[in-house]
């Protein structure tokens, strides 16, 4: 049956016959208040700790709101990212079919066949060339522009991935060293209630061998010497 405050603080003992040794009362009664105490103390910890372990705990207070803020934060920047992504690549694909649509322009407009027959060759070939560089460079133009916008979504999606893993590490981390922590200290409780309640038994167990050997000394003195 496990020792309880309500036993410490009821238990109670017969004083010892005039002339024969026992325990100071009042030594008594200090030690099972203490013990009471003590007890009490050990409990309520114990229910704490309890309940703190339960199904469903989560990091609570400033700690745990600035960590999931900053996991929205990242999702939402790396969504904002990949918005941009996309937007720049629909713009270079407009671009790209833009100047084709140009080239194939100038083409027409630089064909033989457009112009008189007057026009000499040499003529011909400089406005060829002209329209070909002023396409080449309008595609390697969007070409970097393109490239460019590729390389900075995506390392900002990458920087977003890398942080918001981070702080779900950290919040991982700090939940499982807060676990750890409440489970030592549950057992530091345990060994203290278990080695309390171990005192206060030998304790009783103390008190009853004392009483039984008080009780065995009245028996052996014999009726005449308790007459007197």
């Amino acid at each position: 049956m496990p020792l309880t405050p309500a036993d410490v603080h009821n238990v109670a003992f017969k004083k010892p016959a005039i002339g024969k040794r026992g325990y100071d009362e009042e030594e008594v009664d200090a030690f099972l208040d203490e013990v009471e105490r003590e007890l009490a103390r050990l409990i309520d910890e114990n229910n704490e700790l309890r309940a703190s372990l339960g199904p469903g705990q989560e990091l609570a207070g400033d700690s745990a709101d600035r960590l999931q803020a900053e996991v929205a934060a990242m999702r939402a920047r790396m969504e904002r990212a990949l918005r941009e992504k996309a937007a720049a690549e629909q713009a270079a694909t407009q671009t790209q079919a833009e100047l084709e649509q140009a080239r194939n322009q100038a083409g027409v407009a630089a064909s033989p066949l457009a112009l008189p027959s007057s026009q000499p060759p040499r003529v011909l070939m400089m406005a060829q060339r002209t329209a070909d560089e002023h396409v080449n460079d309008a595609r390697r133009e969007a070409e970097d522009i393109l490239a460019e916008a590729r390389d900075r979504a995506e390392q900002t999606v990458q920087e977003a991935v890398d942080r918001a893993d981070a702080v779900d590490r950290e919040a991982r981390e700090r939940h499982q060293q807060a676990v750890q922590s409440l489970g030592q200290k549950r057992s530091d409780m345990l060994r203290e209630i278990n080695g309390l309640t171990g005192l206060a038994e030998d304790y009783r167990q103390r008190l009853r061998e004392a009483l039984a050997n008080h009780l065995l000394d009245l028996e052996a003195v014999p009726p005449a010497a308790l007459e007197r």
